[in-house]
């Protein structure tokens, strides 16, 4: 697990990918150590991600059903947010050599992972507000809104640290969402909770 400086640091190189400044991959670690380390963003995710589940069953269905149970619906959360974030990355590992990103794989997935902790904690104070103000025409603007700027972002971040590659960006980008919809679609199928 990085330390704080090292994590504020990957931070901001994931925010000057997003604002469109490919120097942001020196303040990366690009190393094997790096990548390997990357994945603990998913820990440093956990907190904002966590909240998105509670506002989700406190907003959506006034709480986690009865029936299911609180701990099977979070772990249900979990497991699907953990799938949706590690599937891609597979699926990008896997495919790399066939697609010519063998050397941009490492960076790349580095990049997201920690562009992905990053979104995750700026727009944490969403689930805030729709936890204080409830659903409604205003909050579904607001949730539309954080649902385009964090693709929007997302697709800076690949394409800046991918030398650039629009149309390779673009697919990724829709693998991520797609990979996102299946790993909901099939923890909800396999354990009856609904998560969306």
């Amino acid at each position: 697990m990085p330390g704080f400086d090292d994590i504020v640091r990957f931070f901001s190189g994931a925010f000057l990918l997003m604002s469109g400044r490919s120097e942001g991959l020196k303040r990366l670690d690009l190393s094997a150590d790096g990548f390997w380390q990357s994945f603990s963003a998913i820990l440093v995710a956990l907190p904002p991600v966590a909240l998105s589940w509670v506002g989700f069953e406190a907003v959506d269905r006034g709480g986690p059903p009865a029936e299911q149970g609180v701990v099977a619906v979070y772990a249900a959360h979990a497991f699907a947010d953990l799938l949706a974030w590690l599937l891609p990355v597979f699926l990008l590992i896997v495919a790399a050599k066939h697609v010519g990103y063998s050397r941009k794989v490492v960076p790349l997935v580095i990049a997201t992972n920690w562009g992905q902790a990053l979104l995750s904690w700026l727009f944490a104070p969403y689930w805030i507000l729709l936890m204080l103000f409830g659903p409604g025409d205003a909050m579904a603007l607001v949730g539309l809104v954080v649902t385009v700027a964090s693709l929007a972002l997302t697709l800076r971040l690949i394409f800046f640290s991918t030398a650039k590659d629009l149309p390779g960006s673009v697919a990724i980008t829709a693998l991520m969402v797609i990979a996102s919809l299946m790993s909901y679609g099939a923890v909800m199928d396999v354990t009856g909770v609904r998560l969306m």
